[in-house]
């Protein structure tokens, strides 16, 4: 009788342990950095505001629908240079367009380029002395607007070349808002030949204000 309880108690021991055994092989692993597994995604950054670059002053440009609209103006028999056309909101010329054209016959790069505001298809403001008075074989390669000396007017910073028989060469602008139109100085300009940048040009301008604004 000693001996039959004694096989019972070491028959139930034995399948204790098998069972302990089998849990143990059955239990998942505890994974090894739990703390990167809970960590939140990055962020993926929206593109920032075309304002954001610094060529723009802040609430200068419309919106993209806006602009869209500008891409539809008939500018006659010249094409429109989508790159450098921009929906504008600053006075006096809230709700306008800057558009730069250009012959269609030249694409790469678009000679004979010009610049005005629009607003609808009508033509409504001049920017004088383009290119500094060259008339052929200019084009846009930037645009900016600024408020460069501070009078709560954003005046508009244009970086320009032009082909000639020695190679491209620059013809930057700096045009002054006066609250009626657009001004330049063609004598300040000229010293603004050796800037690549609305940022060069930008910060020459307003340091040396009297020379661009009278």
């Amino acid at each position: 009788m000693r001996s039959q309880i004694f096989l019972l108690a070491l028959f139930a021991l034995t399948l204790s342990g098998c069972g302990g055994m089998n849990v143990a092989e059955n239990q998942a692993p505890a994974p090894a950095n739990s703390a990167a597994n809970t960590a939140p995604a990055a962020t993926v950054r929206a593109e920032p505001p075309a304002e954001a670059d610094g060529l723009m002053a802040p609430n200068t440009l419309g919106s993209k629908a806006a602009r869209e609209l500008c891409f539809e103006t008939n500018t006659g028999d010249t094409d429109i240079v989508r790159e450098q056309t921009f929906a504008i909101e600053f006075e006096p010329f809230k709700g306008t367009c800057f558009i730069t054209m250009h012959n269609p016959e030249y694409d790469d790069p678009p000679l004979e380029s010009e610049f005005a505001i629009y607003r609808g298809n009508r033509r409504v403001a001049e920017f004088p002395e383009q290119f500094n008075g060259v008339n052929f074989g200019c084009w846009i390669e930037g645009v900016g607007f600024q408020d460069l000396n501070d009078d709560q007017k954003i005046d508009a910073v244009i970086v320009a070349k032009c082909s000639g028989k020695s190679g491209e060469y620059y013809e930057n602008m700096v045009y002054a808002n006066n609250g009626r139109g657009f001004t330049t100085n063609l004598d300040a300009n000229y010293k603004l030949a050796e800037f690549k940048t609305i940022k060069q040009i930008a910060e020459y301008a307003r340091e040396h204000r009297s020379a661009f604004f009278k």
